[in-house]
């Protein structure tokens, strides 16, 4: 009885075959195909070795030899591109931690400027409530903005929204460059936010298992944004059309399953699925009269429940 198992590291895979095989490590054969990585879940394949009596490895001793040799030659390609991946975001989170080191530095500063108003009107800061002050701080804030023109207030809006344009495209530049891949990066505003559409050819690895990757490099990136450029846009990437292919399907499948809970008002279960895939079909339903949509269980196997209501 041969298996193939995927799981987020080789160690849980490996236990993952033994429970579905019912036995112990001695009495299998097991060959690595995907050691995985950063985006790229970890794949085995296990058997019962010989000593069990399940399975004749004898015969294809040669061409697993040779299949070994290829699997080592294509671990070493993926576990240079996860190196490099890792290195770039290692580099970018050391720029983050160098905005943090800066924003307590200009925090501090602020204190004592805090201070020194204290001093001045002569009340403690035990005398002032947390909550007052944070009420004062956002009034100012609006009457900042509030003094603005209606054309500073689009000037400024466009500075923000150009400059986040040109720090993502250089930070996917450099991811795209890591990567070592012939891809090129399409990036345009829409309406408050930045979106960015990466074409080129074997993307898959940017994309993952239902976009996992795509959403981890998403995330990333805004993390970057954010830590960058005071007020930077929220940009949203696309890899090959994947998420707009993506968003129709499951768009598509959420009515179809609306339609089937109406007609028989029971619940449906849908398959597990990440935040953004189930995102999009609350999204989708959370107009439809007489449907509910809810999320159960933990990740990375939360799911999606689809019920009917009479209200």
């Amino acid at each position: 009885m041969k298996i193939e198992v995927s799981a987020k590291t080789i160690e849980k895979a490996i236990e993952e075959g033994l429970k579905q095989l019912n036995t112990t490590l001695e009495n299998v054969d097991v060959k690595v195909i995907s050691e995985g990585g950063l985006f790229k879940k970890a794949k085995i394949e296990m058997e019962f070795n010989d000593e069990t009596g399940e399975n004749d490895l004898s015969e294809n001793g040669a061409s697993q030899t040779q299949e070994s040799n290829n699997n080592v030659e294509t671990k070493s390609v993926e576990q240079n591109k996860m190196k490099n991946i890792q290195n770039f975001v290692k580099q970018n989170e050391n720029e983050n931690n160098e905005n943090f080191e800066n924003l307590e530095e200009i925090n501090s500063e602020t204190k004592t400027n805090e201070n020194a108003v204290v001093i001045e009107t002569e009340v403690t800061e035990e005398q002032i409530e947390p909550k007052k002050v944070l009420e004062e701080i956002v009034k100012v804030s609006e009457n900042i903005v509030d003094t603005l023109s209606d054309e500073e207030k689009q000037a400024r809006k466009h500075e923000l929204i150009n400059k986040t344009m040109e720090l993502a495209k250089q930070w996917l530049d450099g991811l795209i460059y890591t990567y070592n891949i012939n891809a090129s990066c399409e990036i345009e505003p829409r309406e408050n936010d930045v979106y960015a559409n990466i074409v080129g050819e074997n993307l898959g690895v940017l994309i993952g298992y239902h976009g996992e990757a795509m959403e981890a490099i998403q995330h990333l990136l805004n993390t970057y944004l954010y830590n960058k450029l005071k007020g930077a846009k929220r940009v949203f990437i696309d890899v090959a059309g994947y998420r707009s292919k993506r968003q129709a399907d499951l768009k598509e499948l959420a009515n179809k399953i609306a339609n089937k809970v109406l007609e028989n008002k029971r619940s449906y279960k849908l398959d597990p699925m990440n935040s953004f895939e189930r995102r999009i079909i609350h999204e989708e339903l959370s107009k439809t009269p007489h449907i509910l949509t809810h999320s159960e269980g933990v990740e990375p196997n939360r799911f999606l429940i689809i019920e009917y209501t009479e209200n």
